[in-house]
């Protein structure tokens, strides 16, 4: 597989031209975002592994997933990152400043990548946006959407190096459900926050938006109960119509170990994992270092959340909702999107007319390019599981009907971009 790497401290930037390759392919269901019928299942990097320890072997793990409660499903990792997703090239739903772009073309204007670190022999993926256009309206991005959905039994977990914490932007990983019949958000599917934030700020908020009749208890949702480190704000996840929902704003810095859960504090510390268990009876994120791990996922077996000591970050759960009917169907998305209905509203409350010198949100995005230059996720993996009595139930191990859609699916070439100019001209420019 051909690759140019390029080398910028201890970090090196790598393009690669990779085909779509479906090493095995599960049944998907069709929905009018994903333009994909099924997902990869490749051989992946161990997701603990530190930055500064070496790479094992694939295949000395892909025999370590041996625990019944769970099952990889999906993993986006390594130089297959991408091929897992498709790209929305829609207008922003939430209104904001932007432009997304496809992905050959995301690619080729160098917004998609990867991150290769020689030391660790890993590659991570890279999202970015556009940091050079001066005086457009709306600024360049990437929205990805996964292929295939997810149902109640589901486990995700991210390993997030990086994320965009700038002024202006409005970054965020989330999942989506079916909004049919209606077509009217959050619809029967609803939407699950895992990490938004706005503007680079410091705290995490996690949400959930339903349609009515979901409704977060009190008893179960208390930060001072000790059930999650967050604060609640609405205990009913249709409030506002859905766009308010049941919301979680964490703390700036975990109770315990004092992990950053956003902002530039979230980076300096090199990243966190981040993962998110919907169950049943309820959703809930959790948070960890990459030093304290849950030793399931130090060693690389399918995680047991039941044996994890780790108080969440956020918890919905209650008899007042059935979180097998209010969530459905979810495609998972990362965005970048600018200003719009929660970041562009907020401009002036935060004091950030006065901070910038620049009297809207717009006006920023529009005339500070150089802003956004670090306003990128770095992501070192993704692996989601499903509970493998509900993944039986769905007949998601009847794998022979996929392979011939696999052939099907469109190569997308990541070309090889020297980007070295582009940094020196960067700094260049800051003298």
């Amino acid at each position: 597989m051909p690759r140019r790497v390029y080398a910028f401290g201890q970090t090196t930037i790598a393009f690669l031209t990779t085909p779509n390759n479906f090493y095995t392919a599960f049944p998907h269901r069709s929905n009018p975002t994903s333009s994909g019928k099924m997902i990869t299942h490749v051989p992946f990097l161990l997701l603990a592994l530190a930055a500064t320890a070496p790479a094992a072997p694939a295949s000395s793990l892909s025999h370590s997933i041996s625990t019944p409660s769970y099952t990889l499903v999906a993993d986006y990792s390594g130089p297959t990152f991408f091929d897992g997703f498709t790209t929305f090239t829609g207008p922003d739903p939430t209104h904001g400043n932007v432009n997304y772009l496809d992905m050959p073309t995301a690619a080729e204007r160098e917004l998609l990548g990867f991150i290769y670190h020689a030391a660790s022999n890993a590659t991570h993926a890279y999202i970015g946006v556009d940091y050079t256009t001066r005086g457009a309206a709306n600024r360049d991005s990437v929205r990805l959407v996964s292929k295939r959905t997810f149902d109640v039994g589901t486990l995700a977990v991210f390993d997030i190096r990086h994320i965009p914490a700038a002024v202006g932007t409005w970054p965020s990983w989330w999942f989506l459900g079916d909004v049919s019949p209606q077509g009217i958000w959050p619809g029967n599917g609803g939407e699950v926050d895992v990490l938004e934030f706005v503007h680079g700020t410091e705290f995490n908020s996690m949400t959930l938006h339903t349609a009515p009749g979901c409704v977060v208890d009190n008893s179960s949702s208390s930060s001072s109960s000790g059930v999650f480190q967050g604060s609640l704000a609405n205990a009913d996840c249709n409030a506002g119509a859905g766009s308010l929902g049941c919301s979680v704003a964490t703390p700036a810095h975990t109770h315990t170990g004092g992990l950053a859960t956003a902002g530039p504090a979230f980076n300096a510390q090199g990243g966190a994992v981040y993962a998110m268990l919907w169950t049943a009876v309820g959703v809930s994120v959790y948070i960890f270092a990459h030093d304290r791990l849950p030793a399931d996922l130090v060693a690389g077996r399918t995680p047991d959340p039941s044996t994890w000591t780790a108080q969440p970050l956020a918890r919905f759960a209650g008899a007042g909702c059935d979180f097998t009917k209010s969530l459905s169907t979810m495609q998972l998305i990362e965005d970048i999107t600018f200003c719009g209905d929660w970041a562009g509203k907020v401009w002036g409350s935060m004091g950030l007319d006065r901070k910038t010198g620049s009297a809207s949100c717009e006006e920023y995005v529009r005339d500070r390019p150089e802003s956004f230059r670090d306003a990128y996720f770095e992501v070192a993996g993704i692996r989601i599981y499903e509970e493998k009595k509900r993944m039986e139930k769905r007949g998601l191990f009847a794998v022979a009907a996929a392979v011939e859609k696999a052939i099907e699916a469109a190569s997308v070439e990541f070309p090889s971009i020297d980007l070295r100019e582009r940094y020196a001209g960067a700094e260049e420019g800051q003298k």
